[in-house]
């Protein structure tokens, strides 16, 4: 089974999300309806992570996620933003574990979408 890469856009301009219209180039080249964007710097790309919270909701780079995690025998609930770490080529949230040994994953938002968000976890 392969790996289809997919992403969403954030256009800064217009303040909106789309998963559809965009392409890239072999060499990382942003499209836009097969043209090229001007002004690539509006633009920032947020790779799925090929998983979905326990709401069927796809989780992607910079999501804000609540999730579960076993403690000293207990189960505790964290809240953490998801990145891709290049070293080990996988998914992780910023308190170091990687997004595919979590469960009971409840996306949150997004600091885009929700500013708010930014504020409260991705300043730190």
């Amino acid at each position: 089974m392969a790996y289809k890469v997919k992403f969403r856009v954030w256009d800064k301009s217009t303040k909106e999300f789309s998963t559809k219209g965009y392409s890239l180039t072999l060499d990382g080249k942003l499209l836009r309806l097969g043209q090229p964007v001007q002004n690539e710097d509006n633009y920032v790309l947020h790779a799925f992570t090929g998983l979905k919270d326990k709401y069927d909701k796809e989780l992607y780079e910079e999501d804000v996620i609540e999730h579960t995690i076993a403690k000293g025998g207990n189960l505790t609930q964290e809240v953490g933003v998801i990145y891709y770490n290049n070293e080990h080529a996988a998914f992780y949230i910023q308190n170091g574990l990687p997004l595919a040994q979590l469960f009971s994953i409840r996306k949150v938002g997004n600091p885009y979408e929700n500013p708010i968000l930014f504020d409260l976890y991705k300043k730190k």
